[in-house]
């Protein structure tokens, strides 16, 4: 089973992949386009040479040769009259430059032995006898050791005036029985193909020109390709860290969210619990102690019959009870500590700023951070508190304006520490103002309207104070005030 592979391995795996097979084809590619240049130069070169010697053929044969048979009627003058004789000589001259260019007038049946065809030579001149149409070949061949690109032009074919020379030897020209004999180049027929000329351009140079040229160029495509590759790595891998770290933070705001919502919804049941409890105690204690108390003056004014007497004790006994389990209830709550130590107010803030980093995207809030560069610290239980300042900014958010902003700021005086929020929504109206610390009252839609009053709650148990400003159309703003370190005082409410 193949391993895990982390993304990091797999890209860096998938940049050296795309590295290779990227260098292959770049190999292939740019020798094949040198390798093409090459040999186009050698075409053009051999057509060029091939065209001066057509050139002198053409010539020898059109204007010398008619001006010998009339000047010299029955001579044969090999300079001035024979084409291949004339060609070659010309190519003589043109090696003195070009040492390793060749030229050959191959022929099937050649007057001179030096012109006659090999096999390769001869399996071209076949291909133009049986194909009239084809007029040029070129390709590769190895010839002596060396590497040539090799071109044809089809010789043309015998006319009647060629057999002057190559027709019967008994009716051949004197100078020219003398020179080629009577044996080779004669009994040629009008029409017949048997010679091509031949340029062997070498190539093996170019080429190896060529493989050079790709060699210099691989090299400088491995030397910047090698840099670019870990350049791209070393980005990718500063990038992963920094989306590992981002994933990690998320997995730790993911975890601190799960837990801040475990303990809100336990301090929510609770406080919730606490605060019916406390309103059924108020609302129970006030009518118990009336009916204890009229109970009382009834059983000492009225003369009451024994049994009605016994009754109207009994619910007076029942009414006390009502009262003496409302004042342990209360006597329960005032019992109930919580830990508080001195915690750094702004830090406690900033602790909090990832879980509504959220909502602030959704409506493109931005947050104007104005906290005290120094610690403003003051008598706090943390969890406790991040639940308000959660409540506070999560309200400010809500009510801010799409596109608007939320301001946070921090400041102190010698004896409290504070913390303002200010958002830039329509504003509390005026009659719901007094309303919004009031359990289950809510201005939004599927709204329970608990996070207020649990914040109000949790701030005056840490001796603290909520003041609100709101106007319609300029936002509202919530100031938190908490002192630094708890009184005698404080400590007895």
């Amino acid at each position: 089973m193949a391993p895990d592979l982390s993304p990091k391995k797999r890209f860096t795996m998938l940049l050296i992949a795309i590295y290779v097979v990227s260098l292959s084809l770049m190999t292939v590619v740019t020798y094949l386009v040198v390798r093409e240049n090459a040999i186009r130069d050698a075409a053009i070169s051999g057509r060029l040479y091939l065209s001066a010697f057509g050139a002198v053929k053409h010539y020898v044969a059109e204007e010398l040769r008619p001006v010998f048979y009339q000047e010299l009627p029955g001579r044969f003058v090999v300079q001035g009259m024979s084409r291949s004789f004339a060609a070659a000589r010309v190519a003589m001259r043109v090696q003195g430059e070009l040492p390793n260019y060749q030229y050959k007038n191959a022929s099937l049946n050649a007057t001179n032995p030096m012109n006659d065809a090999d096999a390769f030579e001869k399996k071209i001149i076949a291909m133009f006898a049986g194909n009239r149409n084809l007029k040029e070949w070129q390709g590769f061949r190895t010839r002596g050791g060396a590497q040539f690109y090799s071109m044809a032009v089809a010789g043309d074919p015998f006319t009647a005036d060629c057999l002057k020379c190559h027709g019967n030897p008994a009716d051949a020209p004197a100078e020219f029985r003398e020179r080629y004999g009577t044996k080779r180049g004669y009994k040629v027929k009008v029409g017949d193909l048997i010679d091509a000329t031949f340029v062997y351009i070498p190539i093996g140079v170019p080429l190896a020109e060529a493989r050079k040229i790709v060699l210099i160029f691989i090299g400088i495509y491995l030397l910047f390709g090698t840099i670019i590759l870990t350049i791209v790595n070393r980005r990718f891998s500063a990038l992963y860290i920094r989306t590992d770290e981002d994933r990690q933070r998320i997995e730790e705001i993911n975890l601190e969210l799960m837990n801040l919502n475990h303990d809100m919804e336990t301090i929510i049941t609770e406080r919730t619990m606490n605060l019916i409890a406390l309103s059924v105690a108020d609302r129970v204690r006030n009518p118990a102690t009336t009916i204890a108390a009229t109970f009382n003056r009834i059983l000492k004014k009225e003369e009451l019959s024994g049994p009605l007497r016994d009754r109207m004790t009994d619910m007076l006994i029942e009414a006390q009870k009502l009262d003496a389990i409302v004042r342990d209830y209360e006597a329960v709550l005032k019992k109930k500590q919580t830990m508080f130590k001195f915690e750094d107010l702004n830090e406690i803030i900033m602790s909090v700023m990832p879980l509504v980093e959220s909502d602030r995207k959704a409506k493109g809030i931005r947050l104007l951070m104005n906290l005290s560069s120094e610690p403003k610290r003051c008598m706090a239980n943390r969890q406790l508190l991040r639940v308000a300042i959660l409540h506070i900014l999560k309200n400010a958010i809500e009510s801010a304006s799409d596109q608007g902003e939320v301001s946070i700021a921090t400041d102190a005086d010698q004896d409290h520490v504070r913390l303002t929020v200010t958002d830039n929504g329509i504003g509390i109206p005026p009659e719901d103002l007094p309303k919004i610390f009031s359990l289950f009252f809510s201005s939004k839609k599927n709204r329970l309207g608990m996070g207020l009053p649990l914040a109000k709650q949790i701030i005056g148990e840490h001796k603290g104070e909520i003041l609100v400003n709101s106007e319609s159309g300029k936002g509202t703003t919530f100031t938190l005030t908490f002192p630094v370190r708890w009184t005698e005082q404080e400590l007895s409410k």
